[in-house]
């Protein structure tokens, strides 16, 4: 599944004349993940998965005009928030280690546990929606949930009770939380782990990233992401992971 994604400037020098092919960066980009990748009133993006790109980009050389977003993430050059190594392109990382979880409104203590979702209306994407499928079965899905193109899509339905859940991952959830203050709360343990990485065009790009990477977790810049990002979260991302891909 690919998680929300953004850059501003990116890669190495050896790449510099071939990723665009015409000295341009090519980065996928899906918005509507709050506290990943968010688009801020100015236009810009904003979000922890934007910070990591940012420093990447810093590192591999790349000015901020060279960038080009799309949407087309099969067709960009890195794609930022890769949830593990079983995709066909290289990936570096992982940048973040983290759980999807379950998000209730702050009033509803009827939901403490992910079984306790068995008679719950639960929103989520598509992409989300398999692993709840599977475990309470096709019937459930037909009268418990809502699929959303994007998880922001979930919070204004939890708002007015139109749902009872949103699962999605960890710092989504936080974002969206955020939007609401007050009105909503993390609940019961997390579903499962999530891993995100930096898919890249070539084997050598992503060494590259790695390094790139490497050098935000020993500086600090990384830590400082995850305060200034993921709020309510920061205190459980206490130290990077570890590189592994």
């Amino acid at each position: 599944m690919w998680r929300g994604l953004a850059v501003i400037g990116v890669l190495a020098a050896g790449c510099l004349a071939g990723c665009g092919g015409d000295g341009r960066l090519v980065i996928g980009v899906r918005p509507g993940q709050p506290g990943l990748v968010a688009r801020m009133p100015d236009g810009h993006f904003g979000g922890f998965d934007v910070e990591v790109a940012h420093y990447v980009a810093r590192a591999l050389g790349y000015r901020d005009d060279q960038i080009v977003y799309t949407a087309d993430t099969a067709h960009a050059d890195l794609v930022v928030g890769v949830t593990g190594p079983e995709r066909s392109r290289p990936v570096a990382g992982p940048y973040l280690v983290t759980s999807t979880d379950v998000l209730v409104r702050a009033d509803d203590l009827s939901i403490t546990r992910p079984r306790d979702l068995a008679r719950k209306r639960v929103c989520v994407t598509r992409e989300s929606a398999g692993p709840l499928v599977a475990r309470f079965g096709a019937r459930w899905r037909q009268f418990f949930l809502a699929e959303a193109n994007l998880p922001a899509a979930c919070a204004p339905l939890l708002a007015r009770g139109g749902t009872d859940a949103i699962v999605a991952d960890a710092p989504v959830l936080a974002g969206l939380s955020a939007q609401y203050p007050g009105r909503f709360r993390f609940s019961g343990r997390p579903l499962s782990t999530e891993e995100y990485g930096i898919a890249t065009s070539t084997a050598a790009l992503r060494d590259q990233v790695n390094d790139a990477l490497r050098r935000m977790f020993e500086d600090g810049s990384w830590k400082r992401a995850v305060i200034d990002q993921l709020g309510v979260l920061a205190t459980r991302y206490t130290t990077p992971p570890s590189l592994k891909w």
